[in-house]
């Protein structure tokens, strides 16, 4: 059965993507499909894994405005058992996207 663990906090700077970061690994190394799920639009979890957004990368911003599916997304990482869906700055505007809907 799949768990869900979410990291949140309204507060900048109190290690929720350096939290993210670790339980993934670990959970991953644990033999345990793990995905993360970068809902920040610094991407600071995505860009911690090395990972740099182009402009023509598709992130959760693509799938929250339902322009593709959430698996054209989502990224293998170099651990096995570990993938992203990664956020990139686009993020910042979602709510403006989602007004009047």
């Amino acid at each position: 059965m799949a768990k869900i663990i979410s990291v949140a906090n309204q507060k900048g700077g109190v290690g929720k993507s350096t939290t993210v970061i670790n339980l993934g690994a670990f959970l991953a190394m644990a033999e345990q499909r793990t995905l993360l799920i970068d809902m920040d639009p610094q991407g600071n979890t995505t860009s911690g894994f090395g990972i740099d957004i182009k402009p023509e990368d598709k992130t959760i911003y693509n799938v929250l405005l339902g322009e593709i599916g959430i698996e054209e997304a989502i990224k293998p990482l170099s651990i096995d058992n570990l993938s992203i869906l990664p956020a990139d700055i686009n993020l910042i505007g979602i709510e403006i996207e989602f007004v009047g809907i």
